[in-house]
């Protein structure tokens, strides 16, 4: 156990007390502990680049560009629109959107940072006009913007699935059951808190035929933005193509969506996007490929160690309930996730804790499910949370400020996740 001491006191002690970044903390981490044990460093090498060698890892990069252009090309407008014009006449119909539509951008993009960051800059001003506080606003950012991790596709899925070996299709589906709940719950919260003292919005009367012709026309307009999700759920489930290959499918996607509307000139996109779009994605593929090698690097030196069989051996030996051990991990998954990125918690905790997990019969995608829930909901924990702290950029409100109102929905928060860990039909029923 002196290898994982000597691994995360060089891992926390950097990120925390020298702000190194994290994927280079992993590094030093891995190197420091490489060393202490005498294993050729020739061993380290060779983790950083089988774990770069990944058909199933070209996936990243393909649908962070996919995501990148979808979010530089006002796609998340139209989404936004085409939600408020079947659901615009119920009371806290604005919140409501919001939720919805971080659920649905989710699909596009699998990531949180920019589903609070596209969803919130549209969607904060008319909140706001429509006499939502900012902390308010910031806290129904922050508490949505995850939902595109439990949507797929998502990053964080093929993390998981990089570090367990599991499917990367099954552990995306695992997810939807605890997305769904936390949206209706999150609903919910906004209906009790905003919605039922919000004046209903008076709309001009429309008559069967028209509403029709309306509904008509705004779903051909947001039609580009419901094929996506088709294409990518149809061709992996239909077997069409491979998770890996539906990101290079995306990926083609969307750059012919942003070419079509750039050669017909019906939006105000430029040519530019695509360039932004192509920098944005560059630089979040390098972060998470350094990171990864590094934290591959790092799972390799803690098994050559013994440590992962030295912690299956404690925890069968000493916790026989696999409930406890379950709790145990969320409390540890919490923890982490309020100050860890998710990317990084999966890749440094997943290889430690699911030996032990698969020791006592724990399914390997339900414990998936139960790894993104946990680290998705440490977006909102105080007092490291990354989703507030983006939620207050985007808004204008301070991170106090949202903390006082986050409380509602990290209740809700919790709930969730006790169900995911209680109750594994939640996770596996699409699965099985």
């Amino acid at each position: 156990m002196t290898t994982l001491f000597i691994f995360l006191g060089l891992f926390f002690g950097l990120c925390l007390f020298f702000r190194v970044p994290a994927a280079f903390s992993l590094g030093i981490g891995a190197a420091g502990a490489f060393i202490y044990n005498n294993f050729p460093t020739t061993q380290m090498c060779q983790a950083i680049y089988n774990q770069l060698d990944s058909f199933s890892f070209l996936a990243i990069p393909m649908f962070i560009l996919a995501g990148a252009i979808m979010e530089h090309g006002q796609i998340s407008e139209s989404l936004i629109n085409w939600i408020k014009f079947f659901i615009g006449k119920i009371r806290g119909s604005l919140g409501l959107v919001t939720i919805i539509a971080s659920t649905a951008f989710g699909v596009i993009t699998g990531s949180a940072m920019a589903t609070i960051s596209a969803i919130g800059r549209i969607m904060g001003p008319s909140l706001e006009r429509n006499g939502y506080s900012k902390p308010y606003i910031g806290a129904l950012l922050a508490s949505c913007g995850f939902l595109g991790i439990m949507i797929p596709p998502s990053i964080p899925g093929i993390m998981y699935a990089s570090a367990s070996g599991a499917s990367t299709s099954d552990v995306w589906i695992s997810t939807i059951g605890a997305g769904l709940l936390f949206a209706v719950l999150y609903c919910i919260i906004n209906y009790i808190k905003v919605g039922r003292f919000e004046t209903k919005e008076e709309t001009p009367h429309l008559t069967p035929s028209n509403y029709l012709k309306a509904a008509c026309t705004n779903t051909w307009n947001t039609l580009p933005t419901i094929i996506m999700p088709v294409i990518i759920f149809g061709g992996i489930y239909s077997g069409v193509f491979t998770p890996t290959e539906a990101g290079a499918v995306t990926c083609v996607y969307g750059l012919v969506y942003i070419v079509i509307k750039l050669f017909l000139r019906r939006s105000s996109i430029k040519a530019s996007v695509l360039y932004q779009s192509s920098v944005a994605a560059a630089i979040s593929t390098g972060t998470v490929c350094i990171m990864a090698a590094f934290a591959n690097a790092a799972g390799r030196v803690i098994t050559l160690a013994g440590v992962s069989a030295a912690m299956s051996e404690f925890v069968t030996s000493n916790i026989g309930n696999k409930f406890v051990f379950l709790a145990l991990v969320n409390l540890i998954y919490l923890f982490a996730g309020t100050f860890l990125e998710c990317n990084c918690a999966i890749l440094i905790l997943v290889p430690l804790l699911l030996p032990p997990a698969q020791a006592l019969g724990i399914d390997t995608i339900h414990f998936g499910a139960i790894t993104l829930v946990n680290l998705s909901v440490g977006n909102l924990t105080p007092p490291f949370a990354q989703g507030i702290f983006m939620a207050s950029k985007v808004v204008g409100s301070s991170f106090v400020e949202i903390v006082k109102e986050i409380w509602p929905f990290l209740i809700a928060s919790f709930f969730v996740i006790v169900v995911a860990t209680r109750f594994p039909p939640l996770s596996l029923f699409l699965v099985k």
